[in-house]
């Protein structure tokens, strides 16, 4: 008796232990960001804007766009339409208090957080107006187009053959597919 309860716990404690470690593999091995061939297709169409991105973006966005500091902008769920609010929740490095009140003070009482990202003309408004955090506008817009069209390569989005500019932007399409 005593050795069938202990065989049962035992089974149990060895199927829980498995599911659960099983759980912790699938879990660690989603990959955030880019995924390593979408990285390679942008380092090689736009490389300009790969460099320009591990200069000024990635120590805030991440290498591969997953977000450190800041929202992800590349990889499943990046540059959504709308501003995600649960983003600050899910980031504590983005509750930092002044950097809240620095932000709400930037925009129009009751304005949205920005407009929505519908196009690629909608993403470079905002990051030729916002970007970097500390020195928005900073870059020359021939550096805003060439860092748009690595993240949106990156993001496994079609882009025209020359990349994007700002005759064919508003034509190509960053909604999520």
């Amino acid at each position: 008796m005593m050795f069938a309860r202990f065989y049962r716990t035992h089974v149990w404690g060895i199927a829980l232990g498995t599911l659960g470690a099983a759980a912790v593999i699938a879990c660690t091995a989603t990959q955030r960001g880019a995924s390593e061939a979408n990285l390679a297709t942008a380092n090689s169409k736009a490389a300009d804007g790969g460099k320009l991105f591990e200069q000024k973006c990635a120590s805030c966005h991440g290498q591969r766009g997953e977000g450190i500091t800041a929202p992800a902008i590349i990889g499943y769920g990046a540059l959504p339409e709308y501003p995600r609010e649960t983003s600050l929740a899910n980031n504590p490095a983005l509750n930092d208090p002044s950097e809240l009140k620095l932000r709400e003070s930037s925009r129009p009482a009751g304005a949205p957080k920005r407009e929505p990202f519908k196009t690629a003309q909608d993403v470079y408004n905002y990051i030729s107006q916002r970007m970097p955090l500390r020195a928005a506008g900073s870059l020359k817009p021939e550096e805003y187009w060439a860092i748009l069209n690595f993240v949106l390569v990156a993001n496994g989005t079609s882009v025209p053959d020359g990349g994007i500019s700002a005759s064919n932007a508003s034509t190509v399409s960053v909604e999520p597919k």
